[in-house]
């Protein structure tokens, strides 16, 4: 089986449940492939660098997943592309997929830490 990592954005104006359901969904799809999600991550709603489809914010999701073939991944990024909800999505094939937080969940957590709020650090790239 090949790893991947899955990231997608979801239009800001959606309610917290659509952003779950579509997690669901590609749980769902990646199941039925017999793979398997490793980490599921959710960002929470950041600003984007520019806008997308007149959106200036949107729910990031970022999925650690287990597939094996092609097929799977193209069935995942057409459930992608015909949902009405999510705005951009990109799949990137990886070596292994790690078991720590990432880097945004991380910055998010120190943010936390330091001054007691659930703000999100910008990320300097």
């Amino acid at each position: 089986m090949a790893f991947y990592e899955l990231t997608y954005i979801i239009r800001p104006d959606v309610p917290t449940t659509t952003v779950d359901a579509v997690a669901a969904k590609m749980a769902d799809v990646v199941k039925k492939h017999k793979g398997k999600v490793l980490k599921s991550e959710q960002w929470g709603l950041r600003t984007l660098a520019y806008s997308i489809k007149k959106h200036r914010k949107g729910y990031y999701t970022m999925m650690g997943l287990s597939l094996a073939g092609a097929e799977a991944v193209n069935d995942l990024e057409y459930a992608l592309k015909v949902s009405d909800d999510v705005i951009r999505f990109m799949t990137v094939k990886v070596d292994e997929v790690s078991k720590e937080p990432s880097a945004i969940l991380k910055a998010k957590s120190r943010m936390g830490e330091a001054d007691g709020s659930d703000a999100v650090a910008p990320m300097m790239v």
